[in-house]
């Protein structure tokens, strides 16, 4: 019903506001990088599914929206896997030297992973609010599917992952191999930290950042 429709717009507004401070937290406390470029692809992701897909209803009238998501979320993901892989090669304590296709593999289970997570959600979302997240149920006639139409949408989403996932792996795999340092600019890294000593006992951070 269109209360609980409000509802929901309403909730997942609220979880958008608050992860939008989180860049700003991580800057501040863990002393992180994160590219414009992601920050302006992560609020144009969000709208484009709170305001346009669920309040403007651009799920249910254009066919391919949902789509197009799905694969910009296999990808945007699959970058955050790449940064938090190379923060991790740049961490002493945890320094794991693995080869760029061993890294290209990691990063697309760990986000075809995040999918499955997701069908999940998706699955016990309509199990116990009765909601149509998986589409089994036509959302014009509300008609439900039979067959395999009822499993349609979440392998879809499932496959588009998989490719998004798959095309920055492989843009990753030979950037890595052939040390051209295209992820220099995509992924997120940590601010450099120098110490400098001003009277005895007393020493400064100095924060620059890698960009």
């Amino acid at each position: 019903n269109i209360e609980s429709q409000y509802a929901f717009n309403a909730i997942q507004c609220l979880l958008f506001i608050i992860v939008s401070y989180t860049p700003a937290f991580l800057k501040k406390r863990v002393h992180l990088v994160i590219p414009d470029f992601m920050l302006i692809i992560f609020i144009i992701f969000c709208s484009c599914h709170f305001i346009l897909g669920e309040i403007g209803q651009f799920f249910v009238t254009i066919s391919w929206w949902d789509s197009m998501l799905h694969t910009i979320s296999g990808s945007m993901i699959a970058i955050l896997c790449f940064s938090i892989i190379n923060l991790l090669n740049d961490n002493d304590k945890v320094h794991t030297l693995m080869s760029p296709i061993f890294i290209a593999i990691i990063v697309v289970c760990i986000t075809v992973t995040i999918g499955v997570i997701w069908e999940v959600v998706e699955f016990f979302s309509d199990f116990f609010t009765g909601s149509n997240m998986q589409r089994s149920i036509n959302s014009v006639t509300k008609e439900p599917f039979v067959g395999p139409k009822a499993l349609y949408d979440t392998m879809k989403d499932l496959i588009l992952d998989t490719v998004g996932a798959t095309v920055i792996a492989v843009v990753g795999y030979f950037s890595m191999k052939n040390n051209k340092g295209t992820f220099d600019k995509w992924t997120i890294t940590k601010e450099s930290i120098k110490i400098e000593k001003t009277n005895p006992g007393e020493s400064v951070e100095i924060i620059e950042s890698k960009e």
